[in-house]
């Protein structure tokens, strides 16, 4: 777990040194080639993270293989700079250049590289030993906080979430296909503004308190006011399925607290609205059960289904709330009536998907936030 824990913290080094550049270089364009590494048209630069001591040997073995790799890139295009950005636990953070001696005893015994072409190279490398982990962390939050205006609340959630974009960048393009490899920071700012497609990654926020978290996301995407837009917000809750019934009520009850606006009969027609929920993975059994309690203590239940083996019909389902109707809540069952109900909103739609490990593709045009959770019952501190 600790080799783990190390191996996250050093990834996240490195996407954090790739948000900085993008935030110190706001007219560029970046490629991140690697999860180690990232370049601009004019140079390259590799990340390392070794939070391990090491003695003076072992520091100049890591400094070694990375400056190789970087060396053996110049041979192959002499007109880029390159960059060793590198923590080493325990080295002062500083920035150099090497002169050839210098080069020479860092790559000790190793010969295949000319004594011209060294002497090129040393002209276009720079060697930084980097500030530690949280440090650099902090230095993110401030250049987020500033750009975007942002508490340092809402600074680390937005952290969280462009992590999670450069991430799918990465891994959603392979390195054959490096034009996809890019981005800016325009784009970073278009993909903010915009709100409408969000991932929070708790993994990313490891510096922060799982309690500060909830209320953080609370504050960003679930305050709510006297005029609330009566939009159609569907909640997603990944779930396995055999799923504690008791915890499952007590999170509709939660979101129809929060998110229902039924109760009382001076309120209009118009601005009447009420959460649709879907606990995607849920076994039948166990959501007959759910609705079963519900209704049992009074709760009036809509799923699209009038009757036994009827077919989901929508027109049912969209039903508007009334305070004669009492309704608080509608379910969705399956995957299949979510795509015909988002294919038949009445008015604006909003998806709050919430996972665990990783949330099921849907395809929406309108705004959908993605919150990875440990615990279900964390929705109840978010909403």
């Amino acid at each position: 777990m600790d080799g783990a824990y190390i191996a996250l913290r050093g990834y996240k080094f490195q996407f954090d040194r790739t948000i900085l550049e993008l935030f110190n270089n706001s007219s560029k364009t970046i490629e991140i080639e690697q999860l180690q590494d990232y370049g601009f048209d004019d140079y390259l630069i590799q990340v390392k993270y070794h939070n391990t001591d090491y003695n003076a040997s072992q520091q100049k073995q890591k400094v070694k293989k990375p400056l190789v790799l970087l060396f053996e890139q110049f041979l192959k295009n002499r007109t880029k700079k390159f960059i060793l950005l590198i923590y080493l636990k325990g080295v002062l953070p500083s920035k150099k250049t090497l002169t050839v001696p210098e080069l020479d005893l860092i790559l000790g015994k190793l010969k295949k590289f000319s004594l011209a072409d060294k002497t090129d190279f040393v002209k276009c490398f720079t060697l930084i030993y980097a500030e530690d982990f949280e440090i650099q962390y902090k230095n993110v939050i401030q250049k987020i906080k500033s750009a975007y205006s942002k508490s340092d609340e809402e600074a680390e959630i937005y952290y969280s979430m462009i992590s999670s974009h450069l991430l799918d960048i990465v891994t959603k393009n392979p390195p054959s296909v490096n034009s996809k490899r890019k981005t800016s920071k325009n784009e970073i700012d278009k993909f903010i503004h915009n709100g409408k497609k969000l991932i929070y990654k708790s993994t990313y926020v490891d510096v922060v308190a799982k309690e500060k978290q909830l209320k953080n996301l609370n504050k960003i995407f679930f305050k709510t006011s006297l005029n609330t837009e009566p939009h159609e917000r569907i909640f997603i809750i990944e779930v396995n399925p055999l799923y504690d019934i008791k915890i499952l009520k007590e999170i509709v009850l939660s979101i129809k607290i929060k998110w229902s606006k039924n109760k009382t009969k001076t309120i209009p027609d118009t601005d009447r609205f009420v959460p649709i929920i879907y606990f995607n993975g849920l076994q039948d059994s166990n959501s007959v059960k759910l609705k079963s309690d519900l209704q049992k203590d009074g709760y009036v239940i809509n799923d699209g289904y009038n009757f036994l083996n009827a077919p989901f019909n929508v027109n049912s389902f969209n039903v508007r709330p009334t305070f004669n109707n009492k309704l608080f809540f509608k379910f969705i069952n399956n995957q299949k009536d979510l795509k015909k109900l988002l294919n038949n909103l009445q008015k604006t739609g909003e998806i709050y998907q919430f996972f665990t490990q990783n949330p099921s593709p849907i395809l929406f045009s309108g705004k959908h936030i993605k919150i990875e959770i440990e615990d279900i019952e964390d929705i109840k501190n978010i909403i």
